[in-house]
């Protein structure tokens, strides 16, 4: 199956000069040995949800970087509910249990992976929800890790069954601010800070693990913010319900991941708006569910 790469640099990363490889410095080879689910292990968080106050917010990127789709502008939601958590490994096997759901990867054969040690994004055979580095690799000690490797279709078939929906990007941007307006509390880069799951150091040489994960992190592993909603910054990209722009062939994801880093794919903002096709899958990209 090949898919252009210009698909998979929609949500994974913003833009790079392709020459930039080859004068770039060694990988740390180790990287490679990191298996899904290392690093240090958290107590389970209750399967809750933080209800937010209806009523007109302002939402929008105020990074001085900001893409021009995302202008400063007021929204006016309902009052929602959302999970206090990422949709994690345990839930999604309940629900798979449950229904006996394919996921679109598992259908197709495999999905878009970033593994340690590589210079870049490759579509691997065998991987999916329960084998997000491919084939041998496995979520048996992630249980609480967030859900990875599912398309939209899975996380909005998830998110109905539970008698749920996937957020609007209106609805996530205003949770993940607490609220708050753009600009209300000082953009921090949790690359340096360590306070959200993201790459630490220059990628793709080295991660320095100063946060001590490399790839996803139990849910609950970093402080919540005001309103007690954990990683709504890193981890993973969460799915929204909204279509991107008006050709309505992609999707928007929120959030940032594991995988950004501050020289590349920076994207751990509230404000920014990631995008992908519907019908992919990504070890980075998982998923929120809303009420």
């Amino acid at each position: 199956m090949k898919i252009a790469l210009s698909a998979v640099a929609a949500i994974v990363t913003i833009a790079a000069a392709a020459l930039w490889f080859e004068h770039a410095e060694a990988i740390d080879a180790s990287a490679s040995s990191i298996a899904w689910g290392t690093g240090p292990s958290a107590h389970r968080l209750a399967d809750d949800m933080i209800l937010i106050r209806g009523g007109v917010y302002t939402i929008g990127d105020e990074s001085s970087h900001r893409s021009g789709d995302a202008p400063i502008h007021p929204v006016r939601v309902a009052p929602f509910a959302i999970d206090r958590h990422e949709v994690t490994n345990r839930q999604f096997a309940q629900f798979v249990r449950a229904t006996g759901y394919v996921t679109t990867a598992e259908r197709e054969g495999g999905g878009w992976l970033y593994r340690g040690g590589a210079r870049d994004w490759e579509y691997v055979g065998g991987a999916d929800w329960r084998h997000p580095l491919g084939r041998g690799s496995s979520i048996d000690h992630a249980a609480e890790h967030p859900v990875a490797l599912v398309s939209w279709y899975d996380a909005n078939s998830y998110a109905r069954w539970a008698g749920k929906r996937l957020p609007s990007e209106a609805e996530w941007e205003v949770a993940a601010r607490a609220g708050l307006a753009p600009g209300a509390v000082p953009l921090r880069d949790p690359s340096r800070d360590g306070g959200a799951n993201v790459w630490q150091g220059t990628w793709p040489q080295r991660n320095t693990l100063a946060d001590h994960f490399f790839y996803t992190a139990p849910v609950g592993s970093f402080a919540p913010n005001a309103i007690g909603l954990y990683d709504m910054l890193g981890n993973v990209w969460e799915w929204t319900s909204d279509t991107y722009d008006s050709d309505r062939t992609l999707r928007v994801a929120r959030g940032g991941s594991w995988f950004c880093s501050s020289n590349y794919c920076s994207a751990y903002r509230p404000g920014f708006r990631g995008k992908s096709p519907p019908d992919h899958a990504f070890n980075n990209v998982g998923f929120r569910c809303a009420r």
